[in-house]
């Protein structure tokens, strides 16, 4: 397994959320489908494999597990179990309490709890009494977190880490030892003033557009006016960190079929663009368009270009 590959996994799941998040929260099997199984996927877990993951397995005396995950282990209990809800439904006390009374009674080592965005891993057997916090071994959300840390944390769930049963934490990154500021590093906004980072930003009716827009790797703050400049303002980004040339157009948002940069203004069904826009690499833009619609404009061009909408920031009022 790839670090790069469960980066660009995370990145896809985390744009799944933001598009389709109303139809993932009224389904628990939409969310297993969606989300849940294709991370598990990614750390190795191969779901078509009853060897390795069995879904809806009551093969234990303690009842019924969504997901019951074996890994070629060839034990006859489980390594893990997992409890998988709707996204977005909490995972409560109530919750964590059910699920570990099942791994008590079954045996099983670990437990683990996804509403496709949080994703929590505990120890059910631990050497010492502890809290359930103190049985924590990890935790992040898919949609919050930074891709690259959701990556690093979620190896704690990859396979040969729980078969080992000895699961160990990646390492963390080393810091940068007093040299040129990172990208990674967070912004920190001036006080008094209100910014939001795009990831976790949700555009309602009536919300003007942002008066600035910052990007993670420089310090510069671009005043913004309308909403089609914050689409201008981070496709330039792109094109100046090299993310977006010709040979990645046309972008298209993400389940839909409209041109958001094209080297012609033009879109897929051959209409031209209601008020294009050239930018510096000539490429083009769609001024047209609401501000819901910009939002969704931007985070699918980010999501294309393979870059956090985390690393975009915008100031609000």
């Amino acid at each position: 397994m790839l670090l790069d590959g469960l980066v660009g996994v995370v990145e896809t799941l985390k744009v799944r959320i933001d598009e389709y998040g109303s139809d993932l929260r009224q389904s628990e099997a939409l969310t297993r489908y969606a989300l849940i199984d294709p991370l598990l996927r990614e750390l190795g877990w191969d779901t078509a494999n009853p060897g390795q993951v069995r879904p809806e397995h009551t093969g234990l005396s303690s009842g019924r597990a969504d997901y019951a995950l074996y890994g070629d282990t060839g034990k006859d209990t489980p390594v893990a179990v997992l409890e998988a809800k709707p996204l977005n439904a909490p995972l409560s006390r109530e919750v964590i309490d059910q699920a570990l009374r099942y791994c008590n009674v079954s045996g099983v080592k670990y437990m683990i709890l996804s509403d496709g965005d949080n994703w929590e891993l505990y120890d059910v057997f631990p050497k010492e009494a502890s809290t359930i916090d103190q049985r924590k071994l990890a935790s992040f959300s898919i949609f919050r977190d930074a891709p690259h840390q959701c990556a690093l944390k979620s190896l704690y769930f990859w396979k040969p880490n729980l078969v080992s049963e000895q699961p160990v934490a990646a390492p963390t990154p080393p810091a940068n030892g007093g040299q040129q500021k990172s990208s990674d590093e967070p912004f920190v906004p001036p006080v008094g003033e209100r910014w939001v980072c795009l990831s976790e930003f949700q555009h309602e009716p009536g919300v003007s557009a942002p008066s600035a827009v910052k990007f993670a790797t420089g310090d510069e703050i671009i005043p913004c006016q309308y909403w089609w400049q914050m689409l201008s303002e981070v496709a330039e980004w792109l094109i100046k960190t090299g993310k977006l040339t010709a040979g990645n157009c046309p972008v298209v948002v993400v389940g839909g079929t409209r041109h958001i940069v094209h080297t012609a203004s033009v879109n897929h069904d051959g209409k031209q663009f209601t008020n294009p826009h050239q930018l510096s690499n000539s490429l083009y833009t769609d001024k047209h368009g609401t501000g819901r619609a910009m939002v969704r404009r931007v985070k699918s061009l980010l999501h294309h270009c393979k870059v956090d909408a985390g690393q975009v920031w915008l100031k609000l009022g």
